[in-house]
């Protein structure tokens, strides 16, 4: 019997079919058994100590921002002030104050696994079997990483952060004229203050002004209840500025932010230059010069691109925005996992595009090179190489060093590159 004509391609056409499905299986067994492991420990604390008691304590009547309100801290047994989220963390975050604490920073975990997953499959969405294959490696990797595993087991905002701006690029890459969901995006980025001020002016620098507005829409609104309840308990604008004033000084001098502690884990610029052997430049006014000057970069870095390629969902430029969200405010360790952002992103267009450009390569090797350090610096390994090596504070310098010098050094490098591609061109 001979074959009729067509069958080939239908048949081709099957056999990739069939390849995707099963692509996609594999990734969800991988979703699955990689969350499993991530959240094998975990305490949450952070999503207690500053969303969980929070929530039960404005409710109350108490002042969980205040350090000197003892009656808070001897009622939910917390061992810190909270720190000031954004009203709208305590909102989004509301009905997980419903069940017990315990509880609570079960589903925490299990959520930030998700959130990470999220990210990486909003960045690089499994229609193909590339697709599918570049997802399932680089999310095993990031979701296994010493950021996602800090972030798990704190029960931090980083995840929630990571998928938000992933939110953020893809829905402008699949419709730059899309409305909400860029904004819900910035929204869960700006869930934070160290984050929100970034990203906002980020956005404005790139002309996004609409996704500004609408992203100021919804933080407004959603930080509405949380704000009464806030002012409930400071009625006075003195009142209010002293709470905040506390807040601030308080938390600033805990071993974690405290500059002048050399075991901080600060990677913003001020955190890396003090565990490079600089001096602890500590204090409001200096984090202030330094947004300002890393405001100053990202407007240079951004001008040095050509203005094809000046649009948020390109790689090169999500790689600047996320360098200079965790460099220009007080970031901790488990911020990182932003930086992943623009890999995946690169990755994405190499398994789309037939001809991706050369900066797209070096951002998704980039990428390989943050999920090694990801992974080669778990808590366990340090923990290992502090047994071994003895030195402690080197080991913590490149555990919070690398990843931010890395993505430094891609961007410059991706800079470099679109600079000479540019001038070739101008000559030819």
């Amino acid at each position: 019997m001979t074959a009729r004509v067509g069958d080939a391609p239908r048949r081709a056409l099957t056999v990739g079919r069939v390849d995707v499905k099963r692509a996609r299986l594999l990734l969800a067994a991988l979703v699955l058994a990689s969350s499993a492991f991530a959240i094998r420990y975990h305490d949450g604390h952070d999503f207690v100590n500053n969303v969980w008691a929070p929530v039960h304590g404005l409710l109350a009547g108490y002042n969980p921002y205040d350090p000197a309100d003892v009656e808070y801290y001897l009622r939910y047994q917390v061992p810190v002030v909270a720190g000031l989220y954004l009203p709208t963390a305590l909102l989004v975050h509301s009905p997980l104050a419903l069940v017990k604490e315990s509880r609570s920073a079960d589903i925490m975990a299990a959520l930030d696994a998700l959130l990470i997953w999220l990210g990486v499959l909003l960045l690089i969405p499994p229609r193909t079997f590339r697709a599918c294959t570049a997802a399932g490696f680089a999310g095993t990797l990031i979701v296994l990483s010493a950021p996602a595993q800090d972030t798990v087991f704190l029960g931090q905002l980083s995840a929630a952060a990571f998928a938000g701006l992933a939110l953020l690029v893809a829905s402008l890459r699949s419709d730059p004229s899309a409305r909400w969901l860029p904004a819900v995006g910035v929204a869960l980025v700006a869930l934070k203050p160290q984050s929100a001020i970034p990203i906002l002016v980020a956005l404005a620098v790139l002309k996004e002004s609409k996704v500004l507005a609408r992203a100021g829409l919804i933080l407004a609104a959603t930080s509405l209840p949380g704000a009464l309840l806030f002012l409930r308990v400071n009625p006075a604008p003195s009142a209010v500025i002293a709470t905040i004033t506390s807040n601030l000084n308080h938390l600033s001098n805990l071993p974690p932010n405290d500059l002048t502690n050399a075991a901080n884990i600060r990677i913003d610029a001020l955190g890396i230059l003090s565990h490079l052997g600089g001096p602890a430049l500590s204090g409001f006014a200096w984090t202030g010069v330094t947004f300002a000057v890393a405001t100053v970069l990202l407007v240079a870095a951004l001008r040095a691109m050509p203005l094809t390629s000046r649009a948020l969902p390109d790689p090169n430029v999500v790689s600047v925005v996320t360098l200079y969200i965790v460099v220009s405010l007080i970031h901790l360790s488990y911020d990182q996992l932003i930086l992943y952002t623009g890999s995946l992103t690169a990755l994405y267009v190499i398994t789309e595009s037939e001809r991706p450009s050369h900066h797209s390569h070096l951002i998704a090797l980039g990428g390989i090179v943050l999920a090694a350090v990801g992974l080669f610096f778990r808590s366990g390994i340090r923990a290992l190489m502090i047994e071994v090596l003895s030195p402690v504070l080197p080991i913590y310098a490149m555990w919070l060093c690398l990843p931010t010098l890395v993505v430094l050094g891609v961007v410059a490098i991706a800079l470099m590159l679109d600079r000479h591609c540019s001038m070739s061109k101008v000559v030819t």
